[in-house]
């Protein structure tokens, strides 16, 4: 008994394709973006990923912790009181009882940032300064 084969429209006779059809095409014309696009990744080695180690990031947190929260001793005539929103301090307050610790206050870390702030811009506070005396 013969059996018929049913037609299957996936089947190569069908499509006019054979099942090589997509890696012939590439093979054939080794100009086609997407073979450069694959041989132009692997001529250059991937690098490995940039993220630091265990002991990087330990000496990072303990430069963050130098610089940051440094204990500053203001006398009583010494002080000013600055307003932050809630949002602020609450933000700023986990920071500073996380890494400076539960006795550690938030105007010792707001003391440090806003140094840090200063000096890394007083260069241009002059320059500033000179810009805007002169506007008036």
């Amino acid at each position: 008994m013969k059996t018929e084969k049913s037609p299957d429209p996936q089947s190569s006779e069908m499509t006019g394709m054979s099942n090589n059809s997509i890696f012939s095409e590439s093979m054939e014309d080794p100009t086609t973006p997407d073979v450069q696009a694959i041989a132009g990744q692997s001529d250059t080695a991937q690098p490995k990923s940039n993220r630091p180690t265990a002991k990087q990031r330990k000496s990072d947190l303990e430069d963050y912790r130098k610089a940051y929260f440094g204990l500053i001793k203001l006398g009583k005539d010494n002080k000013h009181q600055v307003a932050i929103s809630n949002d602020t301090f609450d933000r700023v307050e986990r920071i500073a009882r996380f890494f400076g610790g539960p006795s550690y206050s938030v105007s010792n870390f707001v003391e440090h940032i806003i140094n840090e702030h200063l000096d890394n811009n007083s260069a241009n506070y002059e320059s500033w300064f000179t810009v805007i005396s002169k506007s008036f």
